[in-house]
C-alpha cells in the first residue's frame, strides 16, 4: 500500500556511547592496614565494583557518573597476596590489580620514635614549683634569691615549663615564709647586694619581666589563713583593744564561749589546743640610774637580760603588791631585754617604736621585738600598769601563725582584713603577676579539728572574683588561681572548683604509687579521666592540676623506693595526662628524702654543679642530707647524661609542648587495654585527642615485659622509654617501659 503523505517519518534513536575508564590500574599495599589509596573513575552513568577478596576494600562500592574511590586493605599477618577490584558499566568493565605485602617474618622490629620537631612554640601549661630560699643562690650568701632564680630561666625554659610557682616571697621570721608580716612588701633576703625590701621589689620585677620575654608565667603563694605571729596588723591587735586591726584577728579573753560569736567559725568546733595566750594590754617600763643594791623578787614577772653576743636569763621582779614592780641590775654595755610574764611563757613585750632610753618611761609593747639598752653601772628597772587582762588568739597551725578573720563570709567582700589582703594582691598582680596558689584554704573558716567547706567555698569565690576583677583590667582571659584543698577527691575537693579555676589533686601521687608499686595499671586512665570529669561538672574552665608530691610530703622518690626506672616513668605519666601538671623541685633530680627530722629535709637546695660550690644550704638553715647531694645528683652531671632522669624530664616534657593533644587534649580510655582487661594488669593506656590529632599513650607499670595485642596503628611512634618493639600488631613493652604513637 502506497505511503500517504501525511503519514509521519519515523525519527531514528542515536544510542549514547558508554564511557568507563578507572586510574590507577594497580594498587600495592603495605601489610599494617592503614594505609588509604585513592581510585579516580570517570563515567558515563552508573557503575559499580566488586573485588575478588574481601580484604579488598572500597568505598564507595557503586556510583554514577565521575567520582573518586577510596581504597584500604585489612591487616595481612600471611603471606604476599593478590586480587583485582572489577568496575563495570552496562557492557563495559575495568579492573584495577591490587597486591599487599605480607608480614610473615615474625621478628620484632624495634620500636625507634620519630617526633615532629619541637618548633619552640610552648602549648604545654606545665609549672615548676619552687622554693625562693633554696633553689639559687647569687650572691654567695648561701640563701636563694630573686636574681639567682632569674639566672636560672634557661634551664627552666629547657624544662619547658609555662610558669613558676614561687614559695611566699613577703617578709617573714622563718625559713619557709609562710608565716608573712608583710604583704605589701618583699623579703630583703631575696634581694641581692643591698638587701632592702626596696631592692627586693625591684629585683622581682626584673624576674617577672626575664621570665616573660620566655613565656613563663609567675605565680605567687599567698597565704589567707594566717599572717605572721610579727605582722604589724597583729602586734597592734594583741596591744591596743581599740585599734581597728583587732578585728583583723580572732581575739577573745573567754573563746570557749565567744567562739560561736564569730561568723566565720560558724558550723566548726572549738579546740583549745587552736587558741594561744596572750596578754592584753603592755605593761610602761622605766630605766633609771641607781645606788640602790642589785636586787630582784619573786614576782610572776621576768625580765630577760642578755649582754649582746652573749648568753641571756632571767631576773623577776620585785611585787610592790599595787601593780608595781621594779629590780635592780647591774649593767656594762649593750644589752637586749625581754618582759614575760611568768604564768604565759609565750607571751612577752618588748619594742614597739624605737628603744628604751635613762629615764624615760616606755610603753612596751606585746609580741614586740626585742628591746636594747645601753649603760654602765647599776640600774632600777621599773614597770606599772601590770595588770593587764589575758587574752587568747586562734592560731590553728602554731603560736608564731595567728588566723586572719574576714568576718561574715556572704559579705566578706566589705570587710577590712579581706580589703587590706586583696589591695596588696592588687599590687603584685599590677606588677605582672599571672597567678596565685592558695594555702591551706580548707582551715580558713575553723581550724586543723574542724572546718566549715561551705562557708570556705563562699568566701573563696569572692576572693577569686575581686582579684580576677584586677586582673581582667590587663588581660583578656581570667587569672589561674590554684589552691590547696588537701582532702579526699570525692567527698570535698571537687567542691572548691565552684569558686576557683583549680585545685592540686592529691590523689594523683597516690594513684601512680599504687600503679607502680603494685605493679597494676588498670585504674590509671579511667581515675585520672574521673578526676578531670568530676572537675568540669563544677565549672566549665576547670583545669586539673596534677603533681607527684610538694613540699609538704616526704619525697616522691621515696614513695617509691628510691627506684630511677619507676621515678622516670612516673615522669612520662605526668607529662601524658591531662590539664596542669606540677614538678616540685629537684624532683627532676631524683632527689630523696623523709620530713622526720625537719621540713628542711624535702626543701632541699637545687646542686646546680658537681662542686656544689653555689648550694643554698642556709636557705634551709644548713639542714641537708649529704649523703644525697653529691656530684651524680647534681644538674651539670646529668644535663651531661642522656639516660639521666632530667633528661627523661625534659624530653618528655619537649613531646608536650610539640604536640596539642598532650599539651591541650582530652583523655578517652581505650577500647581494650582498660581497667577490664585484668589480663594485661600492667599496662595503662589511654588516647589524647585535641581536633584531628589523636595519640595513643601507653605505659607498662610492671619491672617485667609485656606483650598485647592492639588494632591501633603502631607505625608512627613518637615517644619511648625504656624499650619497645612491634610484630605486627604486638606490642611488647619492657619493664617500665612508656611508648607514645601518633594515629
Amino acid at each position: 500500500m502506497a505511503v500517504s503523505a501525511c503519514t509521519p517519518k519515523e525519527n531514528p534513536v542515536t544510542p549514547v556511547e558508554e564511557k568507563l575508564e578507572v586510574t590507577p590500574s594497580s594498587l600495592t599495599f603495605s601489610p599494617d592496614g592503614t594505609q588509604v589509596e585513592q581510585v579516580k573513575v570517570t563515567a558515563s552513568g552508573k557503575w559499580t565494583v566488586t573485588v575478588s577478596n574481601s580484604w579488598i576494600q572500597p568505598s564507595p562500592a557503586s556510583g554514577s557518573g565521575d567520582a573518586t574511590v577510596s581504597v584500604s586493605a585489612a591487616y595481612n599477618a600471611s603471606a604476599e597476596r593478590n586480587g583485582k577490584m572489577t568496575f563495570k558499566l552496562g557492557s563495559l568493565t575495568r579492573e584495577v590489580a591490587v597486591k599487599q605485602s605480607g608480614d610473615t617474618s615474625g621478628e620484632a622490629k624495634d620500636v625507634v620514635p620519630a617526633p615532629a620537631a619541637f618548633d619552640g612554640t610552648k602549648r604545654a601549661s606545665t609549672t615548676y614549683q619552687l622554693l625562693i630560699y633554696s633553689f639559687a643562690d647569687s650572691d654567695g650568701d648561701g640563701i636563694g634569691d630573686f636574681k639567682g632564680i632569674e639566672s636560672k630561666l634557661d634551664y627552666l625554659d629547657e624544662m619547658g615549663v609555662t610558669a613558676l610557682w614561687l614559695s611566699p616571697a613577703h617578709p617573714t621570721s622563718s625559713y619557709h615564709a609562710y608565716d608573712v608580716n608583710d604583704y605589701y612588701s618583699l623579703n630583703p633576703l631575696y634581694a641581692v647586694g643591698e638587701h632592702t625590701a626596696e631592692k627586693a621589689e625591684a629585683d622581682f620585677k626584673d624576674l617577672i619581666a626575664a621570665a616573660h620575654a620566655k613565656n613563663i608565667q609567675i605565680y605567687m603563694d599567698y597565704v589567707l589563713n594566717h599572717s605572721g605571729k610579727n605582722n604589724a596588723w597583729f602586734k597592734e591587735a594583741v596591744s591596743n583593744a581599740s585599734s581597728p586591726y583587732r578585728d583583723y584577728y580572732f581575739i577573745s579573753s573567754n573563746p570557749s564561749s565567744d567562739y560561736k560569736k564569730f561568723p566565720m567559725l560558724t558550723g566548726t568546733n572549738y579546740d583549745s589546743g587552736e587558741w594561744k595566750k596572750i596578754s592584753g594590754g603592755a605593761p610602761k617600763m622605766k630605766i633609771s640610774k641607781t645606788d640602790e643594791a642589785v636586787k630582784s623578787g619573786s614576782s610572776k614577772w621576768n625580765i630577760w637580760l642578755w649582754k649582746e653576743g652573749g648568753n641571756g636569763s632571767a631576773v623577776k621582779f620585785v611585787d610592790n603588791g599595787d601593780g608595781t614592780l621594779y629590780l635592780i641590775v647591774e649593767m656594762n654595755g649593750k644589752y637586749g631585754l625581754l618582759v614575760r610574764p611568768e604564768d604565759n611563757w609565750n607571751a612577752k613585750f618588748g619594742a614597739g617604736s624605737g628603744n628604751p632610753t635613762e629615764g624615760s618611761v616606755y610603753n612596751l609593747v606585746s609580741e614586740g621585738g626585742d628591746m636594747w639598752f645601753t649603760g654602765s653601772g647599776r640600774y632600777r628597772i621599773e614597770l606599772t600598769d601590770t595588770n593587764v587582762e589575758s587574752l587568747y588568739y586562734m592560731g590553728c597551725f602554731s603560736d608564731w601563725m595567728p588566723d586572719l578573720n574576714y568576718g561574715d563570709v556572704n559579705s566578706a567582700q566589705d570587710n577590712a582584713c579581706f580589703k587590706d589582703l586583696a589591695a596588696s594582691a592588687d599590687k603584685w598582680i599590677n606588677m605582672g603577676v599571672d597567678g596565685l596558689r592558695l594555702d591551706a584554704v580548707k582551715h580558713i573558716c575553723g581550724g586543723i579539728s574542724s572546718y566549715n567547706h561551705a562557708s570556705n567555698r563562699v568566701l573563696l569565690k569572692k576572693w577569686y572574683d575581686r582579684i580576677n576583677e584586677t586582673y581582667k583590667k590587663s588581660h583578656s582571659g581570667n587569672i589561674f588561681m590554684v589552691a590547696e584543698e588537701w582532702d579526699d577527691h570525692g567527698s570535698t575537693e571537687k567542691y572548691y572548683y565552684q569558686s576557683l579555676t583549680s585545685c592540686f589533686e592529691f590523689g594523683f601521687g597516690s594513684l601512680v604509687s599504687a600503679a607502680l608499686n603494685d605493679q597494676n595499671g588498670l585504674n590509671l586512665a579511667s581515675t585520672v579521666k574521673g578526676f578531670v570529669s568530676d572537675h568540669k561538672a563544677q565549672r566549665e574552665d576547670a583545669i586539673t592540676s596534677f603533681f607527684l608530691t610538694n613540699h609538704d610530703q616526704n619525697r616522691w622518690a621515696d614513695w617509691i623506693g628510691r627506684n630511677v626506672a619507676k621515678e622516670k616513668q612516673a615522669a612520662a605519666i605526668l607529662l601524658t595526662v591531662p590539664d596542669k601538671p606540677f614538678i616540685y623541685q629537684g624532683e627532676e633530680l631524683g632527689y630523696y628524702g623523709v620530713k622526720d627530722n625537719g621540713d628542711e629535709y624535702v626543701r632541699t637546695p637545687i646542686m646546680w654543679d658537681k662542686a656544689g660550690k653555689d648550694c643554698a644550704k642556709k636557705g634551709v638553715e644548713n639542714k641537708v642530707d649529704s649523703k644525697m647531694l653529691t656530684s651524680n645528683i647534681s644538674v651539670e652531671a646529668q644535663k651531661a647524661d642522656a639516660g639521666s632522669l632530667l633528661n627523661v624530664y625534659q624530653s618528655w616534657s619537649r613531646l608536650r609542648n610539640t604536640y596539642p593533644a598532650l599539651a591541650a587534649g582530652e583523655i578517652s580510655e581505650h577500647a581494650t587495654l582498660n581497667k577490664s582487661n585484668t589480663g594485661a594488669k600492667t599496662i595503662a593506656a589511654w588516647y589524647m585527642t585535641a581536633g584531628s590529632q589523636k595519640l595513643l599513650v601507653i605505659h607498662n607499670v610492671g619491672a617485667q615485659s609485656k606483650s598485647v595485642t592492639i588494632s591501633d596503628s603502631l607505625t608512627k611512634p613518637i615517644a619511648l622509654l625504656g624499650t619497645a618493639s612491634v610484630a605486627g600488631k604486638t606490642l611488647t613493652l619492657g619493664g617500665n617501659s612508656s611508648v607514645v604513637f601518633e594515629l
